[in-house]
């Protein structure tokens, strides 16, 4: 894949060039106050109630890790684009969150150091998604959540 992101795209697309226009789509910004309350809400069910540490792989700009760390989450962030990183990390400066380049389907990030891992429009973009749900589940501490959109 080409500068896949692992943030809800297809093959070729050049997630770096899509960045300054990627918040304007319904569903990525979250923008809509009505979309963003419905996120923060679903998010709040599929989250654990107390402060956690949540993986956001294919974050793209930070809209999930922006709504799971006003949780009170403490919220590490990976996306392959370089420019969503730099997007993500813009949008929650000042916040416990830490956004790293890197490929979704290979974190850079270590085994059993959260207690959960949030995938929205990632895996279907992903050429073994089996593996990968293996290696997703082994970076859950024991009793964790892999929470897949």
């Amino acid at each position: 894949m080409t500068q896949n992101s692992g943030g809800g795209g297809a093959e070729g697309v050049d997630w770096d060039a899509e960045a300054a226009s990627f918040d304007e789509e319904p569903d990525h910004g979250l923008r809509d106050p009505e979309v963003r309350a419905a996120w923060a809400e679903r998010l709040r069910g599929w989250l654990p109630a107390r402060a956690s540490d949540v993986l956001d792989l294919g974050c793209g700009t930070g809209s999930l890790s922006l709504l799971a760390a006003e949780q009170g989450h403490r919220v590490t962030g990976v996306d392959l684009s370089p420019a969503m990183v730099e997007r993500a990390r813009a949008k929650l400066a000042g916040r416990d969150a830490v956004f790293l380049v890197g490929d979704a389907a290979h974190p850079p990030v270590g085994e059993q150091r959260f207690d959960v891992v949030l995938v929205r429009h990632v895996l279907w973009a992903l050429p073994d998604p089996g593996r990968v749900l293996r290696r997703w589940w082994g970076l859950l501490r024991p009793g964790g959540r892999l929470v897949l959109v």
